[in-house]
């Protein structure tokens, strides 16, 4: 009796073992069953367009994690990329996480000391790269004792290799001659997957380091915010090597199962309006200052074009209230502001569908994020009052902490609290208002003044394409506003409209 009392409580713990939590698992191969499934439609900067099915990413994905195993990279390895926006890269960061490793994905136009402290701090093993990044890698591959191998895509030439330690090989040969099965590494949802490193305004990089869980949050957020949905074409902006393409553009649609639309190229507004209307892109994910750039060009004029935009996502900076009404304007679309970290690792204020816009404001907290404005000693602090955005560190896309850097890690928290290390205040309707980073804010007669707003009334001049204003120091104010602005194309600089633009800022 007691034997079989000691199976039946062997098999009901087995019951409750968790499944595979590798995001890209979650992502790929639940996905490629449907053969017929799009997955990514793929424009390069030359014009060529390409359609891949989640079955063909996850095979190719597949090889690419052979390719790492045989050159015995596993579990726990820290492995970069360095690539274009081209398929290889987005079939080799889940073939990174299939393996175990973190994936690393480097933005490619960093120069050769920004890629060196990376792959130094994190201890990489590996790199993926191209062509046409060889002669950065060439600068500083000597300096990375910890890098074996570096797997070049694309035809490049043998002669003009560097020489260092790391073994250079054909990205493309090993792939060829690999294997389109692989069973992916069986991950906890606490172990990690990403390593993402934030510039910060101080300091070197710190690498934030994310865990398999994020995808509970990404799902989640994917479709309370950007409320995806079948019948939407979805482009998110961002390179890769940002949180924001890794994070939302990238993994929260392929764990929807939904299609990604990948433009190879740079920004350019007239290549950005075709793309728009020839892909009939149902929901746009980009940055203020892009939209600010299509203002600028395009101006207040009716595109005659036919858009299928319903929603547009803009994070990364404030979003200007004269922009979101430019862009509702000319697109027909409304337009959501939207706030959160590398840290957090998903979104924890926003504008979405279902709750009315302030213009200017972040908007609200997310569901199931505790966001508040707290003052130095960790308390919370009225309505309508400025300090520090503070956010409780419960959900399960929040960073396990900083590579490798526990003293920045703690510092951090504060009663409790992850510190942002933004300004805002929450008015009487529970709305979020940006004021500034905490060191950016500028002290002018003992009045403490947010650069964003004074960048805001800037920006409502209709001269005014981009602004940006910092403190100056002041031997009588301590500090006074300085500010710095890009005029739109059909205006021209003169000392009356620069009063104009300094009695306008006033008012």
């Amino acid at each position: 009796m007691q034997v079989r009392e000691k199976i039946e409580t062997v098999e009901r713990q087995l019951s409750f073992v968790a499944p595979n939590a590798n995001l890209a698992y979650s992502a790929l191969t639940a996905n490629a069953a449907d053969r017929s499934k799009i997955a990514l439609v793929w424009e390069s900067k030359g014009g060529g367009r390409e359609v891949f099915s989640f079955f063909e990413i996850e095979r190719l994905s597949n090889q690419i994690a052979n390719v790492l195993t045989d050159l015995g990279t596993g579990f726990g390895d820290r492995v970069f990329t360095l690539l274009s926006r081209t398929p290889e890269l987005y079939a080799a960061i889940p073939a990174i996480l299939k393996i175990g490793a973190a994936a690393a994905v480097l933005f490619p136009d960093f120069g050769p000391e920004a890629v060196r402290q990376r792959l130094a701090d994190a201890g990489a093993t590996v790199l993926l790269t191209d062509a046409a990044n060889l002669e950065k890698v060439g600068a500083i591959c000597g300096q990375l004792p910890s890098l074996e191998h570096i797997l070049v895509v694309g035809d490049y030439d043998e002669k003009n290799l560097p020489d260092c330690a790391a073994a250079f090989h054909d990205f493309n040969e090993l792939v060829k001659n690999a294997s389109v099965e692989f069973t992916a590494a069986n991950a906890s949802p606490d172990d990690t997957c990403f390593l993402i490193y934030t510039s910060g305004t101080t300091g070197l990089p710190k690498g934030v380091v994310h865990r398999h869980q994020i995808r509970e949050r990404l799902i989640e957020s994917a479709q309370t915010v950007l409320q995806l949905a079948p019948n939407d074409f979805y482009w998110c902006s961002a390179d890769a090597g940002w949180v924001t393409g890794l994070c939302y553009g990238l993994s929260a649609p392929w764990l929807l199962g939904f299609p990604i639309l990948i433009y190879e190229g740079e920004f350019e507004t007239q290549k950005w309006l075709e793309i728009l209307e020839r892909n009939q892109v149902t929901c746009l994910y980009t940055t203020p200052t892009l939209l600010r750039l299509m203002r600028n060009e395009v101006g207040d004029i009716s595109l005659k074009k036919s858009f299928a935009l319903r929603r547009i996502y803009s994070a990364g900076e404030p979003l200007n209230p004269e922009v979101i009404a430019w862009a509702e304007r000319t697109f027909d679309a409304q337009v959501f502001d939207n706030y959160w970290q590398t840290e957090t690792g998903s979104f924890v204020i926003a504008n979405r569908p279902n709750l009315p816009v302030k213009r200017g404001a972040m908007g609200k907290a997310v569901e199931g994020v505790q966001v508040s404005i707290i003052d130095n000693s960790g308390s919370e602090v009225p309505n309508n009052v400025v300090g520090d955005i503070a956010i409780r560190p419960t959900l399960t896309s929040f960073f396990k902490g900083y590579w490798n850097f526990p003293e920045a890690t703690r510092a951090c928290f504060r009663a409790g609290w992850y510190i942002t290390r933004d300004r805002g205040r929450r008015d009487a309707d529970g709305y979020f208002w940006f004021m500034a980073r905490n060191d950016d804010v500028i002290t002018c007669q003992a009045q403490r003044i947010g650069p964003f707003e004074v960048e805001n009334a800037l920006l409502s001049h209709p001269a005014i394409a981009e602004s940006a204003a910092v403190g100056a120091k002041n031997e009588i104010t301590t500090e006074h506003v300085k500010a710095f602005v890009v005029l739109r194309k059909d205006f021209r600089a003169s000392l009356k409209l620069a009063q104009e633009i300094d009695a306008h800022v006033r008012a």
